[in-house]
């Protein structure tokens, strides 16, 4: 009988079989790299976009918090604007109350009378002054009494003196005008 001995066919075969699986194996390893690279780099990626956003995001935040700020002084100052304004129509209003009445004991005064001193206290107003004669102070006794802002007024006291300088008789007086 004859013998053929086919083991180096079977060991070639063997030998293709390992060959085949290695570079089937060595492929997948090159595809499984390849595809875990790409991923990482697509990931390195998004990572680096999102580290750009966020730095984007940062600085408008720095932006906003100056404005929010800003704001804020703007509101202060408006603010202390607003009160100021309180202040001078405050002002405005107390102004035109004695200004006015001022004013009318300005008119009031005849041709022959002169004030020396005006002070106020409240509501009530003295007058010191000197008047040529009787008559002329108790003309600018009435005008005053005739203005509808006055509530009183009082004669306290009038008395003849020598105008210095002059040799003249005149009549200093006191007033006290009560305001409503």
């Amino acid at each position: 009988m004859i013998r053929i001995n086919l083991l180096p066919v079977r060991a070639a075969k063997k030998k293709e079989s390992i060959r085949f699986q290695l570079t089937v194996a060595g492929l997948i390893t090159a595809m499984v790299i390849a595809v875990s690279t790409a991923y990482y780099l697509k990931l390195e990626s998004d990572v680096s976009m999102l580290e750009e956003d966020i730095d984007v995001m940062e600085t408008e935040l720095r932006k906003l918090k100056r404005k929010v700020g800003e704001l804020a002084k703007i509101k202060e100052q408006k603010k202390l604007l607003q009160s100021k304004l309180d202040v001078v129509n405050q002002l405005e209003k107390a102004r035109t109350g004695p200004v006015s009445l001022f004013f009318k004991i300005s008119e009031a005064i005849p041709k022959k009378v002169w004030l020396v001193s005006l002070s106020e206290d409240g509501k009530n107003i003295t007058l010191n002054g000197n008047a040529a004669t009787d008559e002329d102070l108790a003309e600018f006794m009435r005008r005053l009494d005739a203005y509808s802002d006055v509530k009183r007024v009082e004669l306290v006291v009038a008395r003849r003196t020598k105008a210095e300088g002059i040799g003249l008789d005149i009549v200093s007086f006191t007033i006290n005008v009560e305001r409503k």
